[in-house]
């Protein structure tokens, strides 16, 4: 084996600044690194701006042999080209049939339920961990809803609804403009907004569906909003409480939902601006018209914030968790950085360095989420790169 990671889909935005994380730090010293894609003119560009230097792959999932010499080479591949749905069957099935450890930063739900289906056996054979979904879609949802149920099942407490409020700063990269995209217009919006799209067992009480009116947030005096990637997270939570059981776990039924704080001055007409703002989204992506009138005005693929607006971003989470209406726990997760570039590069990267690790916290083996995959070691790597967990025990 040649290598310890490829990182695929390199010269897109965020694999830039993912191989640019990596490469211009000490992370990836004693590690065998290589960066993957079909144009070589732009990985030797890309590796001309790296202290460390990486090897250079070439590989183009349009032809699937390349993959799979490609991924032959190497102990763990973290994939960034997207949309996956386009381009990622061929990097699973070859990790798959290989028995490599994969990762990525996809937030197409449906994709993945089309990929478990046709490639989870194959995986449980050959030993790979598939690890989708280990960027800020959907890690922030995962790990603390993680930290909420263990807390739960540390101090004996029964918790019935979990909700989790975010506040963000940051902007759009034109490849998840490019994936969002895509999914509107290829997905069958049942199975988008289906939260039982990742579980096996149909038998499972459903989650409630969202509210799309401004709802006022007792705790903190603020108005909310559905928050934009609430379907996906909730059926990333949802699949990550069904692995539970897999492992004997406790694991009852809780409900989840996501929503958006808005500032306090103002916050109810600001709510509803926000919420027409995602409406007049959707309806512009659910029709051909309006897609190409989003991708003239948008960022195009490999276009993205700059430096500055990335590091003037954050984000902030608070998972308060209730039972029959009463909060017992609050659990809080935030980072400095654009949450879907700055923040999404280092959740990605250091749970492909414990993949690297074999830092894995199960013996399961197929599609995992980061919480079943890596648990407390995923925690203590965050807090170590700069995020902050805090969990509060109510009355």
């Amino acid at each position: 084996m040649n290598f310890d990671l490829v990182i695929y889909g390199a010269t897109g935005f965020t694999g830039r600044l993912a191989t640019q994380y990596l490469m211009n730090s000490e992370k990836c010293n004693g590690l065998r690194i290589a960066i993957a894609g079909r144009d070589a003119k732009k990985l030797e560009a890309l590796s001309q701006t790296c202290t460390n230097k990486p090897s250079i792959l070439i590989a183009d999932s349009s032809r699937p042999e390349s993959i799979e010499a490609m991924v032959k080479q190497t102990k763990v591949v973290l994939n960034f080209a997207g949309p996956f749905s386009l381009y990622g069957e061929p990097v699973i099935a070859a990790c798959a049939k290989w028995g490599v450890d994969y990762l990525d930063i996809t937030g197409e739900t449906p994709f993945i339920n089309d990929m478990i289906r046709l490639y989870q056996d194959q995986a449980i054979a050959s030993g790979a961990r598939l690890i989708p979904f280990s960027g800020f879609d959907s890690i922030p949802a995962d790990l603390t809803v993680y930290l909420a149920l263990n807390a739960a099942h540390e101090h004996h407490l029964q918790l019935d609804e979990l909700s989790l409020y975010y506040q963000i700063k940051g902007g759009l990269n034109g490849g998840t403009l490019a994936s969002a995209l895509h999914m509107a217009e290829n997905s069958d919006k049942n199975r988008l907004q289906n939260a039982s799209n990742l579980t096996p067992d149909w038998s499972w009480p459903h989650f409630s569906p969202p509210t799309y009116k401004p709802q006022y947030e007792s705790l903190s005096s603020r108005w909310t909003v559905p928050f934009f990637m609430d379907a996906i997270n909730k059926t990333v939570v949802r699949r990550s409480a069904w692995l539970r059981t897999q492992q004997n776990q406790d694991s009852k039924f809780f409900q989840y939902q996501e929503r958006m704080v808005m500032s306090k001055r103002f916050g109810y007409w600001k709510a509803w601006l926000a919420i027409g703002f995602l409406a007049g989204f959707g309806f512009l992506s659910s029709n051909a018209v309006g897609r190409n009138l989003l991708k003239r005005l948008g960022p195009k693929p490999g276009e993205g914030p700059s430096i500055e607006e990335r590091q003037q971003g954050f984000f902030r989470g608070r998972l308060v968790c209730c039972y029959q209406n009463v909060c017992k726990l609050i659990v809080s997760m935030e980072r400095q950085g654009d949450p879907g570039n700055e923040i999404t590069t280092v959740l990605a990267c250091e749970s492909a360095l414990l993949a690297i690790e074999n830092a894995f916290v199960t013996s399961l083996t197929g599609f995992l989420t980061p919480s079943i995959a890596f648990g407390d070691n995923l925690i203590t790597r965050l807090e170590k790169n700069g995020f902050q967990f805090k969990i509060e025990t109510q009355g």
